[in-house]
């Protein structure tokens, strides 16, 4: 749909049994720029626990900036960073020659996670386009993610949608995306097995040319909650950007998932999980009713 080396680690003092002291590392908030190979990118990271959530942004959007304010809510739940893509907001551009896909974006968030040292795996939160380099991580590196969280993403279905009506290339930050070699990325990267997923679907399409096509719309949103055995989807009473209008429906989703990551077991059933939000869980196989803005 509509389409951070630095890290800040506080050393205690830990008294020992026979009283010599050693350092021990707190999770503490973390921000800055991180070197990923000759460029970098600025990111923020809040919160303690495991495993860690990375919110990856729509297109041309900074998640840094993205993400303020949903990110201290995400914290209340586990550790969660989010950084900003290479050409986007305050990171460095990418240097030129190679094409830029999802897969490049995912090979560039794998080496951020190196480099901040962040535990593995992780659970991956991806909005609008970010669902691409989300689902190109787990297709390249899926022993390093606990599960997924996506809110109402961009998926090759759509691709053909945006170009018989000339909506215009995919330009990220800086950068045009190879939309075309990104699409072969995602069906190499295959389905997800049996990895926690929760599609997050807004029920109002906001994005002008898929407006035109609710149904596709729909059907492409539900042809995501079946990559994965485990896992559903649910649609919120909002518009594109679900994680500002109706917040606790993503923080449900995010905290079904990460529960679900954590045991290495199935996700709560969808009815229980959002039996107080006010969002609509939809049975497996069925494609949801949305409406154009």
């Amino acid at each position: 749909m509509a389409r951070a080396v630095i890290v800040a680690i506080t050393l205690g003092l830990v008294a020992c049994g026979d009283g010599a002291a050693a350092p021990s590392p707190l999770p503490t908030p973390a921000s800055g720029r991180a070197d990923i190979g000759g460029y970098e990118l600025a990111y923020e990271c809040v919160g303690e626990g495991e495993p860690t959530v990375i919110l990856e942004a729509g297109l041309g959007a900074a998640g840094t900036n993205e993400f303020i304010g949903f990110i201290d809510r995400v914290a209340d739940i586990t550790r969660v960073c989010t950084y900003d893509r290479a050409g986007t907001g305050v990171s460095d551009d990418r240097p030129e020659g190679e094409p830029v896909t999802a897969a490049l974006m995912a090979e560039e968030v794998h080496r951020l996670l190196d480099v901040l040292k962040i535990k593995l795996p992780v659970v991956l939160v991806g909005h609008s386009y970010g669902g691409m380099p989300v689902r190109a991580f787990e297709g390249a590196y899926p022993d390093d993610v606990a599960g997924m969280v996506l809110i109402d993403v961009s998926s090759e279905p759509e691709v053909p949608v945006y170009e018989r009506l000339d909506a215009g290339p995919w330009i990220d930050g800086s950068d045009r995306i190879d939309i075309h070699a990104t699409v072969r990325e995602l069906h190499a990267a295959g389905d997800l097995g049996d990895l926690p997923l929760v599609v997050v679907t807004a029920g109002i399409i906001e994005d002008e040319w898929l407006a035109t096509v609710p149904k596709l719309a729909a059907r492409a949103q539900a042809r995501l909650a079946g990559l994965s055995s485990n896992g559903y989807e649910v649609v919120a009473d909002s518009g594109h950007f679900v994680h500002r209008e109706t917040p606790k429906v993503v923080l449900a989703a995010i905290e079904e998932v990460v529960a679900a990551g954590s045991s290495g077991g199935a996700l709560a059933p969808c009815e229980d999980a959002f039996a107080s939000i006010d969002a609509t869980c939809v049975p497996a196989g069925t494609v949801p009713h949305l409406v154009p803005a």
